[in-house]
């Protein structure tokens, strides 16, 4: 009697459980089939990122090696000589003394008209330290870590660009005055991306997720002599899994530092967890109006002001970069930091005066984040910055950023990255075999839209479910919510073509045979 009561309801859950699944499997299989040319895009230019410094070198060992001597050459002669090597219109921007004894001077200038919003094409000029000779130029967006970066973020705010809303004008209009943020349309591409390759992972763990319909399906292991589709499937799902929870933490902290919803996080943050604020006069400038490719700012430091030097006296001169450079040194800041020259202005004919900043280089660990501001004229320290004073969260983003970019804890966050990037592409890999294997003979195997008799089996909780978690995305990341109303509104036309054909299927994913 129990038994004939239970099976229609066994029966029941197990048809839904199929639904849900067959469901779930489309979804992942059209994010998959849309996202892998990003994510190979990712992962590739990824890991050349990953080793920017030693290919760096050994591309550019000529500018950057140099043979040490017992002497060396005032830091202000390097960077004059530096300056007859450019056009008279550029702008000076950033000086960075030797890293290492065998290392040149690196003085960087900027066109004195750039536009602004966009990366900015600095100068690089390499001295010899020792001898004072000139030992040649690049350009920072040039060659292969400037191209990869540029395709790591689809050349960013370069190029045509759209005005959005900023959240942070809404909640904050004091600080975040402007109400709109100019994005590029390659930044909000990879930022709409970004949000679907969480989906992606998302709806990937759900299906390898263990479940009774699917006893007897191994997990975390690969069934080598089972051969075919199904031994791709295997190498698919046990890549997929140990890289799913690692690309989630990579696309999360990625989008910290995109234009738009990176703005808009940076105000939350600072709202919720506002900064210990500096006691000092500012300028107008921002730290993060010296953030260039080859020499970023850390993210939590980009909307902190320059502080203001003392009012210079009547014989007042202001210090020389070799002053400032042994300030730098007395005060610890680490080898290959970056001397930013004071930036004055003048308002009601009233003169503010900029102060040098010296920034450690980035990326870096969070422990070494650090920006010493010192007063033009007489060196004091008018404030150092450390994470110390950044808010809760704004401390737990950067130290997201620092593990994205493999240097939070040294060689090993390195290797795990390089580890993470090899396995998305052999994932990438053996989906796209996968596929190839299962698919029917002269089609190409894509899935329809679900059957009538699929989406009345699918229980309505779970759509429910769904609906609330695409909802609360959708408000998370204002750029999926978009995409996901032009991918329904596009499906419903689709649909309305077709409903006179029978589409194609595929067999699910977690399908055996």
């Amino acid at each position: 009697m129990v038994t004939v009561e239970r099976e229609p309801v066994e029966r029941d859950e197990r048809r839904g459980q199929a639904a849900i699944l067959r469901r779930i499997w489309r979804l992942h299989f059209w994010i998959g089939l849309f996202a892998a040319p990003v994510l190979i895009l990712l992962a590739g230019t990824g890991l050349i990122i990953l080793y920017t410094q030693p290919l760096d070198l050994w591309l550019h060992r000529d500018l950057q090696v140099v043979t040490p001597s017992a002497s060396t050459v005032s830091l202000d002669t390097q960077v004059d000589t530096a300056r007859r090597h450019v056009d008279s219109t550029m702008i000076l921007d950033a000086v960075t003394p030797p890293q290492s004894p065998d290392r040149s001077t690196q003085v960087d200038f900027l066109p004195a008209e750039e536009p602004a919003v966009g990366e900015r094409n600095v100068t690089q000029v390499f001295i010899d330290p020792y001898t004072g000779n000139y030992l040649g130029q690049r350009h920072e967006l040039d060659g292969l870590v400037g191209w990869a970066n540029q395709l790591h973020r689809l050349f960013g705010n370069d190029g045509p660009a759209l005005s959005l809303p900023s959240l942070g004008h809404l909640i904050a209009p004091s600080a975040y005055p402007d109400a709109s943020i100019k994005v590029g349309i390659g930044n909000l591409a990879i930022e709409m991306a970004a949000v679907w390759v969480l989906v992606l992972a998302a709806s990937g763990i759900y299906l390898w997720w263990p479940r009774a319909i699917e006893k007897g399906k191994p997990r975390l292991a690969i069934r080598w002599a089972k051969g075919g589709r199904i031994r791709w499937r295997d190498l698919h799902a046990t890549t997929g899994i140990l890289v799913s929870v690692v690309l989630i933490g990579y696309i999360v902290s990625g989008l910290t530092w995109s234009r738009y919803w990176g703005e808009n996080w940076r105000a939350v943050a600072a709202t919720l967890t506002p900064p210990t604020e500096i006691e000092a006069p500012s300028t107008p400038a921002t730290v993060g109006d010296y953030d260039r490719l080859g020499r970023r700012i850390a993210w939590a430091d980009k909307e902190d002001p320059v502080y203001a030097s003392a009012a210079a006296g009547a014989v007042s001169k202001p210090l020389t970069f070799n002053d400032i450079d042994q300030i730098a040194k007395s005060e610890n800041m680490i080898p290959g930091y970056s001397i930013l020259p004071p930036s004055d202005s003048t308002e009601d004919g009233e003169t503010t005066y900029g102060s040098y900043t010296v920034v450690n280089h980035w990326p870096q660990k969070l422990s070494e984040q650090r920006t010493l501001y010192l007063d033009q004229f007489s060196g004091q320290t008018i404030a150092n910055a450390t994470a110390d004073q950044d808010g809760a969260l704004d401390r737990i983003t950067s130290w997201g950023v620092n593990t994205h970019m493999g240097t939070q804890y040294g060689v090993f966050t390195r290797i795990l990255a390089t580890v993470f990037c090899l396995g998305l592409l052999t994932s990438i890999a053996t989906a796209t075999m996968m596929w190839w294997k299962r698919r029917p003979t002269g089609t190409a195997g894509l899935p329809g839209r679900s059957s009538a008799d699929l989406r009345s089996n699918t229980p309505r909780g779970a759509v429910i479910a769904i609906g609330v978690i695409a909802t609360a995305l959708a408000v998370l990341y204002p750029s999926f919510g978009v995409t996901l109303v032009i991918v329904l509104i596009a499906e419903a036309i689709v649909e309305s073509r077709r409903k006179n054909r029978r589409p194609e299927t595929v067999v699910p994913q977690s399908a055996d045979d």
